[in-house]
């Protein structure tokens, strides 16, 4: 299937251009780190980060990505100028991916006549890439790191099975990359170091069908994750979930480009449940995650870059910390003052920009969801970073 793929420049508009709009108000300090936070939004509008596991910023940390949804309208997407905290709206759409090396932030415009947008968070102008036919709409979208393939989906074939669609960028040639099991939510995520691997969350058990939607989200052995090779299709289950680590959350990630899998297991109700409760990490190839954290409640996770370190919040405080993937080690940077419920957006979501300076987050504290940065303070990270070992005397 060929899809007519003429990129054509809808919005020639740069951030010089765009109308900035100033909502930001200091928040709190946080007394031992010494972390500052900021609301970057405060318009009586929901308006959250874009949290995918992956960060919705530029490769030079200074812009991020904000989706507001105005009630009754559908969602905008903006973009904060973190040294100015100056706002600017780019229009209607909703982020659905973000190319991990380059400034390039994906989004699908409203339908009918829905079409994929990218957002250049360098100059803040935007093309069309393709129009995406309405029925169905991808639920999810990765890009690879080199903007070469793009996978959407999951679409509903019959029964438990879905089908994920590639589609080559360059020449719009959309085919069937591969058809999975239990994939009614997939959490797609590309290899940053390798746009011939793909991550997928697969999520044993569930149950969908058109006419009842979603009924059942996982059954008792609970998610696990798969590789798909691309262009391949080719699928290799990874040793995550039960039997091989505790239930997991669904919350995983690639940790920058070294090929490992970061992931969370889930939060336990009660305190007896906290020793499975932690971070694991994976290398593909091993036949056994390594836990590097355990007996904590972390859920949301985000890695930086560099791979380095973990961002994850406290699914019982809302508290927000950050490890090292190494050693484990974890810090608190600060409390998000949320109040986590079921809606998405009442979520803490936290990420690191990747130049390291700025953890971004949702608070609802103010009774309306809102988008908040807090510094790292210098030195912070290198508190998480493995003890150099002392070199030996040379004997004489």
């Amino acid at each position: 299937m060929l899809i007519a793929l003429m990129p054509m420049l809808i919005s020639a508009s740069t951030a010089a251009e765009r109308k900035p709009f100033l909502e930001s108000i200091p928040a709190w300090v946080n007394a031992k780190s010494g972390a500052e936070v900021v609301q970057l939004t405060s318009q009586p509008v929901i308006s959250t980060n874009i949290h995918m596991e992956q960060r919705f910023a530029a490769a030079d940390g200074r812009r991020i990505a904000i989706e507001r949804q105005p009630f009754g309208q559908p969602p905008e997407l903006w973009v904060c100028d973190l040294k100015t905290t100056r706002l600017y709206r780019i229009g209607p759409g909703k982020a659905v991916t973000a190319s991990f090396s380059r400034n390039a932030i994906y989004y699908l415009t409203p339908s009918p006549e829905a079409r994929l947008m990218r957002l250049n968070l360098a100059d803040l102008s935007t093309r069309e890439i393709m129009p995406i036919p309405d029925d169905p709409l991808p639920r999810k979208v990765a890009i690879s790191h080199d903007e070469r393939w793009l996978v959407a989906g999951p679409f509903w074939s019959r029964d438990n099975l879905y089908r994920l669609d590639l589609i080559e960028l360059a020449n719009g040639k959309r085919t069937t990359l591969c058809e999975l099991v239990d994939i009614p939510n997939p959490h797609l995520q590309f290899d940053p170091g390798n746009s011939a691997r793909l991550l997928v969350q697969v999520n044993r058990g569930s149950r969908f069908t058109p006419s009842t939607g979603l009924t059942r989200l996982s059954g008792p052995r609970g998610a696990t994750l798969s590789l798909v090779a691309v262009p391949s299709g080719d699928v290799a289950p990874l040793p995550v979930g039960l039997p091989d680590t505790p239930l997991i959350s669904g919350h995983s990630t690639w940790a920058g480009r070294s090929g490992r899998v970061v992931f969370t297991t889930a939060p336990g109700v009660a305190d007896s449940l906290l020793s499975n409760t932690g971070i694991f990490r994976l290398t593909p190839g091993e036949e056994k995650p390594v836990q590097i954290v355990s007996d904590q409640p972390f859920n949301h996770l985000a890695v930086s870059d560099d791979g380095r370190f973990f961002i994850v919040d406290d699914y019982r405080t809302q508290t927000i910390h950050i490890g090292s993937i190494e050693t484990g080690r974890t810090l608190k940077l600060c409390d998000s003052r949320t109040r986590q419920g079921k809606p998405q957006y009442t979520h803490a979501h936290p990420y690191l920009t990747p130049d390291d300076r700025h953890v971004i987050f949702n608070s609802n504290v103010t009774g309306v969801t809102q988008v908040y940065a807090a510094t790292v303070p210098d030195a912070f990270l290198e508190k998480l970073a493995p003890l150099k070992t002392k070199e030996p005397d040379k004997q004489p």
